[in-house]
């Protein structure tokens, strides 16, 4: 009776630690999830600076104005207060996704609200945004998760190409390859070196001694994988660099699904 208690207790292990396995690194995301927005909360902040100031302005002037100015000033305030609530929802929605499901959903409205949740706009800092997106081009996955991604990724070629400064251009693209979707986000910044590209998907390996927490890459790396496809990255010094994610049209939704229940899964700069 002892032999078979302690053959059980054996047997049991391998899926007790494939569990706490699974549990530590759903955490992981989530933390790398909400430090992610407190990296982004300066540029928002920025933003509703922007957006609040001409509305106190106009309100000032509505209050001694006529009717004319009233009906103006009221309007920007409209306007004003509905890209402050967009950015908001944008925001609440890429950390609050614990219990989501796989749906179909189109690629480009899924960049656009990522975008929208960075609260402002590329072209304030000069940099040139071009997406190359076909509207009809859809993917079966956790939205936010996919989100969480695109944050990342454009939040490196932010930084890569503000460091660089001269032309300053992010181009993010997709398409449909046989059985897999492509999306691609470039920059022009200065590129990773060779040396320094084949830590960046490993957990804590950062750049950003004071600002970045090593997890962005990682974690990214672990969401596509766990939609089973592919992240990787190509870069050349002084010229730029481009990420390359490669999700399977079919059989993502189905993978989701099971990674969320059961299996462990595995592994910014």
């Amino acid at each position: 009776m002892l032999s078979t208690h302690r053959k059980s207790s054996r047997q049991g292990a391998p899926v007790q630690l494939a569990e706490e396995v699974r549990s530590l690194r759903e955490q992981l995301a989530r933390t790398q999830r909400r430090a992610t927005v407190g990296t982004m909360a300066a540029m928002v902040a920025h933003e509703f600076n922007n957006i609040l100031t001409p509305m106190s302005n106009y309100a000032r002037l509505a209050a001694d104005g006529d009717e004319e100015m009233r009906d103006k000033a009221i309007r920007h305030t409209l306007e004003g207060s509905a890209r402050a609530a967009e950015i908001c929802r944008a925001l609440l929605d890429i950390t609050k996704n614990e219990c989501q499901t796989p749906q179909r959903v189109s690629l480009l409205d899924l960049l656009d609200e990522t975008i929208s949740a960075m609260g402002r706009d590329f072209s304030k800092d000069g940099i040139r945004l071009v997406r190359k997106i076909p509207a009809r081009l859809k993917v079966t996955t956790k939205p936010s998760e996919l989100k969480q991604v695109l944050l990342n990724l454009l939040l490196n070629a932010r930084v890569a190409v503000m460091e660089k400064g001269g032309d300053k251009n992010i181009s993010i693209s997709a398409e449909q390859s046989g059985d897999a979707i492509v999306l691609r986000v470039a920059d022009t910044g200065a590129g990773i070196a060779p040396e320094i590209k084949k830590h960046i998907f490993e957990p804590f390996f950062t750049t950003h001694d004071k600002n970045g927490s090593g997890l962005g890459l990682a974690v990214c790396k672990q969401i596509i994988k766990s939609m089973k496809g592919r992240l990787t990255v190509r870069s050349q010094v002084g010229k730029g660099t481009v990420f390359t994610v490669s999700l399977p049209v079919k059989t993502a939704a189905a993978k989701s699904r099971r990674i969320s229940h059961k299996q462990p899964i595995a592994r910014s700069a």
